[in-house]
């Protein structure tokens, strides 16, 4: 069973207002993010994995804006477009994945 899919809102791929960014700056910081996003709308979360042993930027983000259009909009605006010497690419963010979601199969046997 379990429908699901497309949302009525005809937003492109947009699943809750999620965005990945890649191709930024190593030395970018979440404030300057934040602000960054922030212009186009509340963003509820704002995820900048640090490189473990440079305590750096890994290079990519994932932001999650209240409002899906506010969302839609920033991508729009900021996917190619520059940032801190970097172009930008901004596309939708993936769910968040249900654990064990794709382990299923085979209970082994023999």
């Amino acid at each position: 069973g379990g429908g699901g899919g497309e949302g009525d809102g005809g937003v492109d791929g947009l699943d809750e207002g999620r965005l990945f960014v890649r191709n930024l700056p190593y030395s970018s910081s979440e404030p300057e993010l934040q602000e960054l996003f922030g212009a186009f709308g509340r963003v509820d979360e704002l995820l900048l994995p640090l490189d473990a042993e440079t305590r750096r930027a890994k290079g990519f983000a994932h932001v999650t804006f209240s409002i899906c259009e506010h969302a839609v909009r920033a991508m729009s605006e900021l996917d190619g477009s520059t940032f801190q010497g970097r172009i930008l690419h901004v596309m939708p963010g993936r769910a968040r994945a249900r654990p064990a979601a794709e382990a299923g199969g085979a209970a082994g046997g023999g």
